[in-house]
């Protein structure tokens, strides 16, 4: 997958450019509401625009998108190898994933930190909350955020045994990711029933609350740190009980 990514790295790039391009529009949007005040919910401007910034960069380093190949190669019968070697087909698709994602991050990053530099000169924005201690629990969170999106794709993945279309799901997916985590708001901007689903589920871990720990806005309790933990064993036991199941759903090209 490094060999992979790098064949592809001006495509990396490109992306780069096409995933902060629609931020230029939500920044003008969020100028127009700041035009007569000050703060919002208690957000400044440079605040908000801070707040996509990091979405920006959470998104470079947490999100998948391997469940569309993933699953036509189960569809064509071409995961025998992983079936008879001791090296299993989620270790290589975990470790293929994480291959990619590094080489993707190496060319994407320049793109996405002079972006965030030229819009910290631009509105002015704070970094007096990049402690130290912030920084190291926003990038073990970001862990966290990837373990949270690499499950819940592997289980799409693995649907593909029992549902012709379970690549579909990606899309439900976005959506869900999109409401439901801060990343297409802050949880303070949400509406009532929006603010309390979003609190009930851990998808939280993965934008609103690293962002809002690394601003200084949000600290991390002991129920926060048992959520984490009771979030990611159940769905690692709920990913192996899936996997158990669907190899015995396998059924290969000419077999």
């Amino acid at each position: 997958m490094f060999v992979r990514t790098l064949q592809f790295r001006a495509e990396v790039i490109v992306y780069s450019f096409l995933d902060v391009l629609p931020f230029f529009v939500i920044f003008f949007v969020w100028q127009a509401l700041f035009q007569q005040v000050d703060t919002i919910n208690n957000f400044s401007l440079s605040q908000i625009v801070n707040y996509y910034l990091l979405v920006i960069i959470i998104d470079r380093l947490s999100a998948t998108h391997f469940e569309g190949w993933r699953s036509e190669e189960i569809r064509n019968g071409k995961i025998d190898y992983f079936l008879t070697r001791p090296f299993s087909y989620i270790s290589e698709l975990l470790s293929k994933d994480v291959g990619s994602k590094i080489i993707s991050i190496f060319f994407s990053m320049p793109v996405v930190i002079t972006f965030y530099l030229i819009n910290v000169y631009a509105y002015k924005i704070d970094q007096n909350y990049f402690t130290l201690a912030n920084l190291l629990l926003f990038f073990g969170l970001m862990i966290v955020a990837y373990a949270i999106q690499f499950m819940i794709a592997l289980w799409i993945v693995l649907l593909t045994f029992w549902f012709e279309g379970s690549s579909g799901l990606e899309h439900f997916k976005w959506i869900v990711l999109t409401l439901f985590s801060g990343a297409m708001i802050p949880i303070e901007f949400m509406p009532l029933w929006l603010k309390n689903i979003t609190n009930l589920l851990p998808l939280k871990y993965i934008y609103a609350i690293p962002i809002g720990v690394i601003q200084g806005t949000t600290l991390l309790t002991i129920n926060d740190y048992f959520t984490i933990i009771i979030t990611l064993a159940v769905m690692f036991v709920f990913s192996k009980f899936l996997w158990g199941k669907a190899k015995y759903q396998y059924t290969s090209v000419g077999g």
